[in-house]
C-alpha cells in the first residue's frame, strides 16, 4: 500500500545460484529512504533454497521460485503476474546496490519528466568513484555502449539528466502500466539484449527513456568478471542484435538497414576466418540462420 502519498514501486530483484554479493545487493534496496517500496526476490530455480539468506538481511522482502531455469528476461516478466497496483517496477541484477535515494531520485525524475523507463548512473562496485555506464547509446544495427569512457574518474561531467535511446537492464526504473502493455521482456532474449530492446519497444509505445544520474548504482557485473558460470555468449548477442533489428523497425526503414546488416556481416565472418576467430564466424552464421527460421515468431 501507498506510504505517505509516495506511489507504491516493487523492486524485482532475478538471481540464480548466486555468490556473496547478494546480501550487500538485497541491504541496499532494503534501506532506501523512498517510503513505499516492497521487494520480490525472483530465484530462478538455484540449486539451493535462498530463502533463509534474503531474510537475514531483508526480512519483509517477498521471493518467489521457479520451478525451472529461465532467462533473466523471462524470470523479471514473472512481475506481472503476482504484483498488482504497483505505480513502477525497479527491475535489478542481483549483482547491483543502489544509494539509499536512488530509487526516490528515479521515481522523482519519471514524474518530473513524464517518462516510461529511467536509468541511473552506473558506478564500479569497488571503487565507485569509477564510471560504468550513464545510459546507453545503440548504433542501426542494436549494438549498445556506454557513453562514457570504461573506469571513467566521476566528476559530474555527465549529471545532467537527458533522454538516452536506452539504458541498462543490470537496475532500471520502468511505470507497471507500459511494462506490462508491452508484455514486458521479450523471453527469447533470454538475458542479453533484453534492455535494448524493451527501450526500443517503449519509444515506439511513445515513451520517454531517460537517465538520471542523481540516482547512483553500484555494480558487480559478477558475469562479465567470470565470478559465475553465465558470463557474456558472443554467439547469443549477435543473435539478439539481429532479432531486435527485425523486430523493432519498420518495413521501410528494414528495407534500407537490413542489406547493410547482410553486407556487415558477412564482412565479420570473412574476417573472423582470417584472423583465426572461426567460434564468431559460426555465430555470425548461426545468428541469421537462427531468425530466418524463427522469422515467424516475428
Amino acid at each position: 500500500q501507498p506510504s505517505g502519498g509516495a506511489p507504491p514501486v516493487v523492486a524485482v530483484v532475478v538471481t540464480r545460484d548466486l555468490g556473496p554479493w547478494l546480501e550487500d545487493a538485497l541491504s541496499a534496496l532494503d534501506v532506501q529512504d523512498y517510503p513505499s517500496l516492497s521487494i520480490l526476490v525472483i530465484d530462478a530455480s538455484s540449486a539451493d533454497d535462498l530463502t533463509p539468506r534474503v531474510a537475514a538481511v531483508a526480512p519483509g522482502a517477498y521471493v518467489r521460485r521457479l520451478a525451472e531455469g529461465i532467462g533473466y528476461a523471462g524470470a523479471a516478466n514473472e512481475v506481472l503476474t503476482v504484483v498488482v497496483g504497483a505505480s513502477h517496477f525497479l527491475l535489478c541484477h542481483d549483482d547491483v546496490a543502489p544509494d539509499p535515494d536512488a530509487l526516490r531520485q528515479l521515481v522523482e525524475e519519471a514524474f518530473r519528466s513524464n517518462a516510461g523507463i529511467v536509468g541511473p548512473k552506473f558506478v564500479d562496485w569497488h571503487r565507485p568513484e569509477r564510471l560504468m555506464a550513464v545510459g546507453l547509446g545503440v548504433d542501426k544495427l542494436a549494438s549498445a555502449a556506454s557513453v562514457v569512457e570504461p573506469g571513467e574518474l566521476d566528476q559530474e561531467q555527465y549529471d545532467a539528466v537527458r533522454d538516452v535511446f536506452a539504458v541498462s537492464g543490470a537496475c532500471l526504473l520502468v511505470r507497471a502500466d507500459l511494462f506490462a502493455s508491452l508484455g514486458g521482456f521479450t523471453e527469447v532474449l533470454g538475458g542479453t539484449g533484453e534492455d535494448v530492446e524493451l527501450c526500443w519497444r517503449a519509444q515506439i509505445a511513445g515513451a520517454r527513456v531517460v537517465v538520471c544520474p542523481a540516482a547512483r548504482v553500484r555494480h558487480l557485473e559478477a558475469g562479465h568478471q567470470g565470478l559465475r558460470s553465465d558470463g557474456p555468449d558472443r554467439g547469443l548477442e549477435a543473435r539478439n542484435r539481429l532479432r531486435i533489428v527485425l523486430t523493432c523497425y519498420g518495413i521501410v526503414h528494414l528495407i534500407r538497414v537490413l542489406p547493410q546488416a547482410m553486407v556487415l556481416g558477412a564482412a565479420e565472418a570473412v574476417y573472423s576466418l582470417v584472423t583465426g576467430d572461426v567460434g564468431h564466424a559460426r555465430a555470425v552464421n548461426r545468428a541469421w540462420t537462427w531468425n530466418l527460421r524463427h522469422l515467424g515468431d516475428i
